[in-house]
């Protein structure tokens, strides 16, 4: 009966070793998918940012009346168009990511902001992409918070 001894200790010695690496890998394939998701809202919420500083900026030169100028209007373009390019990414990549409501919520602005492209003024569609914007930055921070507290 004591020949079985050690190999009892080491059978019990592998399982709990098996175990351990087990949890161990799963501990570090759920902090990559939450380093991924908080790189992803991070972003998002970047380009939200930037791109409602380019609307309320030439929103606040088209209420004066002046033109800004071409350099600062050029650096404006250029921010929302890659704020706008990071959201289309990130809305492709959808349910990879993000939650269902998170994905609905960058679906829904997308729309918004392509519908604006129809209004009548070039004021009335600096102020309906500015709303469409900031409502969306509202609604998407709690979703965010609750799915990187999950």
């Amino acid at each position: 009966m004591e020949y079985w001894q050690p190999v009892a200790n080491l059978f019990v010695g592998v399982v709990i070793a098996w175990f351990t690496v087990k949890f161990a890998l799963k501990r570090f394939y759920s902090e990559k998918w939450f380093e991924r998701r908080l790189d992803a809202y991070t972003k998002i919420i970047e380009a939200l940012h930037f791109m409602k500083h380019c609307t309320e900026r030439q929103l606040r030169a088209a209420e004066q009346g002046t033109d800004l100028p071409e350099d600062v209007e050029k650096d404006l373009v250029a921010s929302y168009r890659k704020g706008l390019a990071d959201l289309r990414r990130y809305a492709d990549m959808g349910a990879l990511l993000l939650s269902s409501d998170a994905t609905a919520i960058l679906d829904r602005l997308i729309k918004e902001l392509w519908d604006t492209t129809k209004e009548q003024s070039w004021w009335e569609h600096l102020d309906a992409e500015g709303v469409a914007i900031s409502r969306c930055l509202s609604e998407l921070r709690p979703i965010a918070k609750r799915d990187l507290n999950a």
